[in-house]
């Protein structure tokens, strides 16, 4: 069959435009849940000791406020990985500082065991980066 001028072109059953709609939905609705949950687990990094401890040494380390100035708060989001097993704790977490002069990254990286722990927290920009805490792994903030 051919198309004269003024004619349109077939349409798709109803039927078939539900589907395809629903599908739609589904697939949006499924991206959303992947989406709302992997940004949760990594907002659940924010809880952990080496960030709580990493975040507060930051905030009042003489080192990162002249870096880039005070107050000091959080931008972005926290990554880094954390194992543990046989009673021994591994965290290595990283993320952004910003204050008035500017961003600077920022890597802490703790371990606890039975026997002893250790946090290193450094601090940095523009490939130039400083420690400015080496030592046990505790601070105020963690018993809160």
């Amino acid at each position: 069959m051919e198309l004269e001028s003024g004619d349109r072109a077939p349409r798709k059953p109803p039927e078939r435009r539900l589907v395809i709609q629903i599908l739609a939905i589904v697939f949006l609705v499924t991206a959303l849940l992947v989406v709302a949950l992997v940004m949760g687990i990594l907002k659940l990094l924010d809880a952990r000791p080496a960030h709580v401890c990493g975040l507060a040494l930051v905030q009042r380390s003489p080192v990162a406020i002249n870096l880039i100035g005070s107050p000091i708060e959080q931008r972005g989001i926290t990554s880094g990985r954390t194992t543990s097993g046989n009673g021994d704790d591994y965290e290595r977490l990283t993320f952004w500082v910003r204050g008035p002069l500017g961003d600077a990254f920022v890597v802490a990286v703790g371990d606890r065991s039975p026997i002893g722990s250790h946090l290193d927290v450094r601090i940095g920009r523009n490939g130039q980066g400083e420690t400015i805490y080496s030592g046990p792994f505790d601070c105020p903030e963690l018993h809160r």
